[in-house]
């Protein structure tokens, strides 16, 4: 049985790679001083390359990997057995492309090797790209299979013989994509806390400053509020720390030059997010049931209903691509 998550997991947001790597300018008799200073950003750097590699490669390919999983298996009759030839129609799993694998192959191969070495992501990144790899040819057969109907060419005896092979390589992809999220995750979330102390010390609080505190607060809201049940009063506070985190970025920064055009963007994303979010926690807190349509659109993309998980986490993910884009 193919392990399906609970919820699709936030996308990842990387770090701006020239922020707070600015070099400490010291006298020429000082050299090896001017050098030394410089090691922490360098080692800064080279970690926030590698951690945006591999956020690239996840962000582009599990969400889809896994929506498409999930609309194959909920069109056939039994996940076990696989499709039993009277379904009307099935929807065929993604068909990972050229594109996708360009943006993993050598990007995370190269990431996997490079300094700084980081033995339990790296090793995780790895199993996750082989998993990637494997998936792709069986998944492209399925989902050709179904994109071009040919189960109505032999009465869907390739898409029985088909199902097991594309269930086990989903299956292992599954398991390598919850352990690759779940170490690009902490590690992705210690370089932006350490990013914030290095920001704040030598810059004060800046636009970069603000972009990633704010994605801190977002991302740590939202994984609360995925939850079906949640402490109501803990999520208020964190609702009410990015409000005031928002209001006070907004008030110093908004303004500025250059890119202010971009930044409000970012802005708009986060008041999206701000709505749904508080949307969200109405929600629970006034116990509204989802209608009967409701409940139906309650994984979509597009469709998801007003203060569910899935439409907040639509917006958080437009969030991180507004993040992603300054």
């Amino acid at each position: 049985m193919f392990p399906m998550p609970r919820a699709f997991a936030p996308a990842l947001f990387v770090l701006a790679l020239g922020a707070g790597c600015s070099k400490q300018t010291t006298p020429t008799g000082n050299a090896a001083a001017s050098k030394g200073a410089d090691v922490p950003h360098d080692a800064q750097h080279a970690l926030n390359a590698k951690l945006g590699a591999y956020i690239d490669c996840f962000n582009l390919v599990d969400l889809p990997v896994h929506a498409g999983a999930k609309h194959y298996i909920g069109s056939i009759d039994d996940e076990d057995a696989g499709p039993s030839g009277r379904e009307t129609r099935v929807a065929g799993p993604y068909d990972i492309s050229d594109f996708d694998m360009k943006q993993c192959d050598a990007p995370v191969s190269a990431a996997a090797a490079a300094q700084p070495s980081l033995p339990a992501l790296d090793t995780a990144a790895r199993q996750y790209h082989t998993a990637l790899q494997a998936l792709r040819p069986i998944s492209h057969q399925v989902a050709d299979y179904y994109a071009r109907q040919d189960y109505e060419d032999d009465q869907f005896a390739k898409g029985k013989q088909l199902h097991a092979p594309l269930m086990a390589a989903l299956e292992r992809y599954a398991q390598a994509s919850s352990a690759f999220g779940a170490e690009l995750e902490a590690q992705n979330d210690a370089a932006h806390r350490e990013m914030l102390k290095i920001l704040e010390r030598e810059q004060g609080r800046t636009r970069e400053y603000y972009r990633l505190s704010m994605m801190l607060d977002a991302k740590q809201l939202t994984d609360v509020l995925q939850e079906d049940r949640f402490d109501i009063a803990r999520a208020n506070t964190l609702l009410e720390g990015f409000n005031r985190l928002s209001d006070e970025a907004h008030a110093k920064v908004a303004d500025q030059e250059p890119d202010k055009l971009k930044w409000n963007s970012f802005e708009t994303a986060a008041e999206d997010f701000r709505r749904q979010a508080k949307s969200r926690v109405k929600r629970v807190v006034d116990k509204t049931p989802y209608s009967r349509i409701e409940e139906g659109w309650l994984d979509s993309p597009s469709l998801a209903p007003e203060g569910s998980p899935r439409k907040l986490l639509n917006t958080y993910n437009a969030l991180v691509s507004e993040s992603n884009r300054q």
